[in-house]
């Protein structure tokens, strides 16, 4: 893997001489319960803020207060009812210092202010809670006539939303603001507080915000590119004239234009390739998915000059890339990267339930979606800041960005003026600053429902204006727009667990393989035992109780237990007897369900134009919906997502027993191919063996190799694929998939069908799984060079010299002075299945904080956890 160099994160964002924009993140915060006095006394330079609560901005109140240890372990066991929620109903202060460059415009943006602020300096108001409300909108103030020598003094007072999205007939939910959904209980302050960044600018009279770069493709050989910038008079003249500059230096490009401002004036400059003909580029370095080529990046460089004198200037990245889409002939929204298409495969992102951020934990969570082979990540209403769509632009990950269902981003029967403007600045502000990111593939204006006509009408100015250069998108779900037509996606469901025939069976009307499902998937998805004994008392782990439902989304949901999920695993799997064998069986079922669902999307290509994961990751540790849980414990899901994911990919269809490769490459693959099945009983006895030969796979192609015979089989069987490659002197193994399989079907009842799950009358019997013989394994664990940089190397060779089938290994490092797993990690390879008499190396890469003789390495394997207790 390439993992791309560190973000640097500092206090200082960019220093550009003569200019300044320096993050302000050392504040003070306290609740108006305790402060009686007036925003101008608590702005003023005398005022005693040293009793306050000292954060780190950005920072929610709860936020805040955890930073400060007033909710330890907030996240463990039922601690999060403990909070009074009340205390939020008054407005909480935030309170900073700092000191200014004598002679430099001075200016504050703030990035994030949930919900509405009256904002103070220094003695005096700049705005109240009409002006500043809205949580995406970003706000900037002059503070240039204010300032003073010494230190110079910011103060808010922030007030809560009202947003909720349950019950769902809530009609005072009318904040557009930030929600969880069903995805986690509600934070107790609702994200109150400075959630996003401020920044301090130091410019002179002419500052440069919001660039862009736009690409038109002319054939993969020419790129027409347009640059924008928004500049914006910042002076107390009446006007002001100067040349903005510009440069690429990758194109070895120049550009420059004269430009007046009026006082106060903001003013969106383009350089045209019509006029610049040196932004008409031959050969193009193009901006690439990671896995159809390199996300190269380049570099442009803007400056205001008045007199001589820099006012200001700009310096960011960008991608010469080209979004598009289209309605396939079946009615299916196709997107297009450079003029190829693009199967998407990715899965729903959260924030941290307290909006705490923290880079280093981004980064290793795209890493995560790399090593997965996901290509994408949807965000529904939670806005993340720049960190995330820089670390994204640079390892070649697309987002999909938009707004929130169930809340009131879509309780328009109620929406006054106020919300139509909200909703439209909040959209200019998101837009204004996602239009330079590579990584954007497409904004969606709306999730569940198709939004009003008048509501549509109102976004619809903002994309021209702001000269959006990607698609949109009216809604997540499939409707049809009297302005926009056909959206071409749905979201159908499930949301909770199904067998993985349910994923082709269904070809025309719920989530199955066809079309672009933009959330579902097989739901609950119990975190492993390890993960589990972090979060819920040892007295309350077994048997399955309100801690463990505490952890299952939001109780007002349809969720909020398990109760979906018990009744198939037992059926399936058998009645658990303890924790650790229900959590086993659990991934057993993860695993299953998430495989299915991609090799589906997968097979079906361009039929099926698109999956997203509901959902990728957790706002805290919870049973449902994920592919790595809270802790970043990479489970079952995980495994078989990079599995059935993987570039050159061997897989089963539960349907028609048919075996398909799927090449997910942007090149044919070529070479001597051999993909070959064997069906086995649960003690390893082969019943039949085919094997075929290739001599190559098409470029994103899925292949049909051969379909397995009808033959007698017992209850239960394993079926184990495998694809590899000869040549002269070697063979390499280019994919392995061990299916468990049941000769008494999952039958589903489609007649018993919702949007969130699909009953079924008859469940598959792979309780036989239960009675798998005893296997005792050999391991030996060594060090090795790592080729990702900063990371450590640990090979485990496992070797099974039993006569039966080592099922579902598992292999975890531990940390031996705390127990605790090494986390995150990234092993090449995990619950895998050894027949016997054969080995298997698995790899992981991870930073080391510890000594390495504090690293054990402990192999656990289905047959010998599960029922046994």
């Amino acid at each position: 893997m390439k993992i791309v160099q560190q973000l640097l994160i500092g206090v200082v964002l960019a220093i550009l001489c003569p200019a300044l924009a320096i993050e302000l993140k050392n504040w003070r915060l306290e609740t108006s319960e305790k402060v009686s006095q007036s925003g101008g006394v608590i702005s003023s330079p005398s005022y005693d803020d040293s009793k306050w609560y000292p954060v780190t901005v950005p920072s929610t109140v709860m936020g805040g207060l955890v930073e400060n240890g007033v909710y330890p372990d907030i996240f463990y066991s039922k601690n999060l009812q403990k909070v009074n929620s009340t205390q939020f109903d008054v407005p909480w202060w935030y309170r900073t210092t700092f000191r200014a460059t004598p002679g430099k415009t001075c200016w504050v943006l703030f990035k994030g202010i949930n919900y509405k602020a009256n904002v103070f300096f220094n003695g005096r108001k700049l705005s109240d809670i009409q002006q500043t409300i809205g949580t995406f909108r970003y706000f900037s103030f002059d503070l240039t006539q204010y300032l003073v020598e010494s230190e110079n003094v910011l103060a808010l007072e922030v007030f809560r939303p009202s947003d909720l999205p349950f019950p769902s007939t809530n009609y005072t939910a009318i904040d557009l603001a930030i929600t969880f959904v069903d995805w986690a209980p509600y934070p107790p302050d609702q994200n109150m507080g400075l959630w996003k960044s401020v920044e301090l600018h130091e410019t002179g009279p002419v500052s440069l915000q919001y660039p862009m770069v736009a690409t038109k493709l002319s054939g993969p050989e020419h790129a027409h590119l347009t640059v924008l910038i928004e500049v914006t008079n910042r002076a107390s003249l009446p006007s002001v004239s100067g040349i903005l500059r510009g440069s690429i230096a990758s194109i070895n490009c120049t550009f420059q234009k004269e430009v007046r401002l009026n006082q106060g004036q903001s003013l969106q400059v383009i350089f045209d390739n019509a006029t610049v003909s040196c932004l008409n580029v031959k050969h193009p370095q193009l901006w690439w998915p990671w896995q159809m080529g390199d996300a190269k990046l380049h570099h442009l460089n803007l400056s205001f000059v008045i007199n001589g004198q820099v006012s200001d200037v700009h310096e960011t990245r960008f991608g010469i890339r080209e979004m598009s889409s289209e309605l396939t002939s079946m009615g299916y929204r196709l997107y297009r990267v450079n003029g190829k298409p693009i199967l998407i495969r990715g899965g729903g992102y959260s924030p941290d339930l307290f909006q705490r951020t923290d880079a280093k934990r981004m980064r290793q969570e795209m890493i995560y979606v790399r090593h997965m082979n996901l290509n994408a990540i949807r965000l529904e209403g939670k806005m993340e800041n720049d960190d995330f769509f820089n670390i994204a632009d640079e390892m070649g990950l697309l987002v999909m960005p938009g707004w929130c269902c169930c809340d009131a981003w879509q309780h328009w029967d109620i929406w006054t003026q106020d919300q139509f403007e909200i909703s439209r600045k909040s959209l200019q502000s998101q837009i204004a600053r996602l239009r330079i990111h590579a990584s954007v593939l497409v904004f969606l204006y709306s999730s569940d429902e198709l939004p009003p006509i008048q509501v549509e009408k109102n976004y619809l100015t903002v994309f021209p204006e702001e000269h959006w250069p990607n698609p949109i998108l009216a809604a997540a779900s499939q409707a049809t727009s009297p302005l926009t037509g056909m959206t071409g996606v749905k979201m159908t469901g499930p949301y909770s667990w199904v067998p993985p025939i349910y994923w082709l069976q269904d070809n025309d009307t719920y989530g199955g393989a066809y079309g672009f499902l933009t959330e579902g998937g097989p739901g609950e998805n119990p975190m492993t035992f390890e993960s589990m004994k972090r979060t819920v008392p040892q007295g309350k782990l077994w048997p399955i109780n309100d801690e463990w439902n505490y952890h299952c989304g939001n109780e007002l949901g349809e969720f909020g237990s398990l109760k979906w999920f018990i009744p198939p695993l037992n059926a399936r799997y058998g009645a658990a007897k303890s924790a650790e064998d229900f959590t086993q069986k659990s991934q057993l079922a993860a695993y299953e369900g998430l495989r299915a669902m991609y090799e589906a999307y997968s097979r079906n290509k361009y039929t099926s134009t698109g999956v997203i994961q509901w959902m990728q990751n957790n706002a805290w540790p919870e049973n449902i919906w994920h592919l790595y849980d809270w802790y970043l414990n990479p489970s079952a899901s995980y495994f078989a997502t990079r599995s059935a994911c993987e570039a050159l990919h061997i897989q089963y269809s539960y349907t028609d027993a048919s075996i398909w490769v799927v090449n997910s490459m942007y090149e044919s693959q070529s070479g001597t191919f051999h993909a070959e099945a064997e069906i086995m009983t649960l003690d390893g006895k082969v019943l039949h063996r085919t094997v075929k030969h290739f001599w190559e796979f098409d470029s994103d192609s899925a292949t049909h190799v051969f379909t397995l015979p009808k033959i007698d089989l017992p209850m239960t069987y394993f079926l184990h694929l495998v694809l590899y490659r000869e040549d002269a002197h070697d063979s390499e193994t280019l994919s392995e998939n061990m299916y468990w399989l049941s000769t008494k079907a999952d039958v589903l009842n489609w007649d018993d069908t919702n949007f969130f799950r699909t009953a079924c009358s008859q469940w598959a019997d792979m309780t036989a799984l239960q009675n798998l013989p005893h296997v005792d394994l050999t391991s030996q664990g060594n060090w090795k060079e790592s080729q990702i940089e900063g990371m450590e190397r640990y090979n485990v060779e496992i070797h099974n010299p039993s006569p039966f089938v080592a099922f579902f290994i598992r292999v975890r490092l531990i940390d031996t002075a705390t127990g605790q797993d090494i986390l995150p990690i990234l092993w090449n390879r995990n619950y895998i299945s050894l027949l016997t008499n054969t080995s298997a190396t698995l790899t992981a890469d991870f930073e080391l904080d510890i000594p390495r003789s504090r690293v054990q390495h402990i192999v656990e394997l289905f047959n010998n956890i599960s029922g046994k207790q």
